[in-house]
């Protein structure tokens, strides 16, 4: 990129003081407009698109709550990674002086993580560019990290509908809210923690959690600064309680459920990272239109539903 144009994207970068900042941008608005919407410099532009993807992609993988959740992991791009779990093996045991000592052999169930593409595109026209540089720029800044920052936990919440369903007994409740009771809620929640060495995590989206205000959600302290940083609200009875952020589509349907609470015990699973970097295109789309194109391989697997670690509530 132009020496003279990183500088100054830099500088306004690193500027703490908010107003000042907004001058800085007004300021350089049209020298950079005209920078970046010449054909010459669309290398430039590339790269400029890059940082934005590479920046949003790091806050997903920093901030995203998916992580306090189930165990996260980053391998090589053409690397596979495996899932040892339900380890067993050795014996320990008393027995009377003198007696034959029985052996073992390591038994475990390998999985191998799935592959897969997390993917955002968006289409911008060059008149955008070149009229309001920073307005376009700081749209798709604010696009990228909502958008991208969503994607793990909407599959974690498609993968427990998945896995529990009415067939998984005694790990799937449907109960009424009207009459909603604490006795309800644990004999799901329950069976998870017996389950999970006594860790696990209910999630949910705003509509959802509030109705465990009424059976025995605490709040902390400092719960505004946790949801803030973390997405935790509170506790329900030792478990900690995560507010899902919810979302319409382009049609304007919520995406997750607000009538569900989905339990996640430890070792539940996993979100595998394929390489370091993020895919980062352009493509010159007829009449002046450009696409910005991103991914990134990943992988998630729930491998700890067979194992009774993953529960579901539906409310009614």
């Amino acid at each position: 990129m132009d020496a003279a144009v990183f500088k100054t994207l830099q500088e306004i970068a690193s500027e703490q003081d908010a107003v000042k900042k907004q001058e800085m941008k007004q300021e350089t608005n049209a020298a950079l407009a005209s920078h970046f919407s010449h054909p010459a410099n669309q290398g430039d532009l590339q790269e400029l698109a890059y940082d934005v993807f590479a920046n949003a992609w790091a806050d997903t993988m920093t901030e995203d709550i998916v992580p306090q959740i189930i165990e996260t992991k980053t391998v090589g791009l053409g690397e596979i990674d495996y899932v040892d779990g339900d380890l067993r093996g050795m014996r320990a045991y008393w027995q009377g002086k003198g007696g034959q000592i029985l052996s073992d052999v390591i038994r475990y169930e390998r999985s191998m993580m799935p592959r897969e593409e997390m993917v955002a595109a968006i289409d911008i026209h060059q008149d955008e560019i070149r009229t309001q540089f920073w307005g376009t720029l700081d749209n798709l800044t604010g696009q990228a990290r909502e958008k991208l920052r969503q994607l793990p936990t909407m599959r974690l919440v498609e993968l427990v509908q998945a896995a529990i369903t009415e067939a998984a007994g005694p790990f799937y409740g449907e109960f009424a809210v009207a009459t909603l009771t604490a006795e309800q809620l644990d004999s799901v929640i329950d069976e998870v923690l017996a389950r999970s060495a006594g860790q696990v995590t209910i999630l949910g989206t705003s509509m959802a959690t509030r109705y465990l205000a009424n059976v025995g959600l605490e709040y902390g302290d400092a719960a505004k600064a946790q949801i803030l940083a973390t997405g935790r609200i509170g506790v329900y009875k030792g478990a900690s309680v995560v507010q899902v952020e919810n979302f319409e589509d382009f049609a304007g349907h919520f995406v997750l459920p607000n009538d569900e609470l989905w339990i996640v015990g430890r070792k539940a699973g996993r979100l595998t990272w394929y390489g370091q970097d993020p895919k980062v295109q352009q493509l010159a789309l007829p009449s002046f239109w450009q696409r910005w194109e991103t991914a990134r391989d990943a992988g998630m697997l729930l491998f700890g539903a067979a194992q009774g670690r993953i529960g579901r509530i539906k409310l009614t």
